[in-house]
């Protein structure tokens, strides 16, 4: 099993207040990505993969204590999230879990997807608390949630689309997705096509467009996890801890 956390980007809606990355913001005295690289268990330098760009020595710098593996985005001004994720997935060969650098979650999320990924294309663990989360975070949910819908196999059947009722969306993609060994060069293959026609988009409107190509198995889960987007989560943070 290998770990890939995205790290490239400059953070444009929070930085100029809060002058660090949001992957280095501390929650109970690590940041974002020692918790989540600690939570991983992972110990070998191979296992643990981090995409940077933006002040990425400082990064380095934060996580020397660490085995880690460096992948550069070198055009993080240009680029989104799924050109950092198609760099780090043509890197390794495994099965992966990748995480998103800026959110926190409960570390029983690893043990949960190593429990169940055997003869699973892709994960994606979905908070079932989330209408909680968003109260907490004092988002409108209508603005700033997504639909995500799934059978009763739990297999996706849709993601990324504009909430018209919140009563029909059944969780909330959490910046977390598993993909197997076994998957991972069609995976690669897919992201290339669509990043030729798609420079800048977000994972969840990837994952909707692969998903009649891909069984997307939907985990539900109502453990801890929270997003830093903008300030005003930055500041709700504090009455985490």
């Amino acid at each position: 099993m290998k770990l890939l956390l995205l790290a490239a980007g400059k953070s444009n809606r929070i930085y100029k207040k809060i002058n660090k990355n949001k992957c280095l913001i501390e929650y109970n005295k690590k940041s974002l990505l020692e918790k989540i690289i600690s939570d991983s268990n992972l110990k070998k330098k191979d296992d643990i993969n981090i995409v940077v760009g933006f002040n990425k020595y400082l990064i380095k710098k934060k996580l020397k204590r660490f085995k880690v593996n460096y992948i550069e985005n070198n055009l993080f001004n240009n680029t989104d999230m799924l050109y950092s994720l198609y760099l780090g997935l043509k890197k390794l060969n495994d099965d992966i879990i990748i995480s998103y650098s800026d959110i926190i979650f409960s570390k029983n999320i690893f043990l949960k997807i190593n429990r169940i990924k055997k003869n699973k294309d892709i994960i994606i663990p979905i908070n079932t608390k989330w209408k909680k989360i968003w109260k907490r975070r004092k988002k409108n949910i209508l603005d700033d949630c997504e639909t995500l819908n799934y059978d009763k196999k739990f297999i996706l059947t849709e993601i990324g689309n504009k909430i018209k009722d919140p009563r029909n969306v059944k969780g909330q993609y959490m910046g977390i997705i598993f993909i197997s060994k076994k998957k991972l060069p069609l995976i690669i293959r897919l992201l290339k096509s669509y990043l030729k026609k798609n420079k800048k988009s977000h994972l969840t409107y990837f994952l909707n467009s692969i998903k009649k190509k891909l069984k997307i198995y939907c985990m539900k889960t109502s453990t801890f996890w929270y997003e830093i987007d903008d300030f005003q989560d930055y500041k709700s943070l504090r009455n985490l801890k």
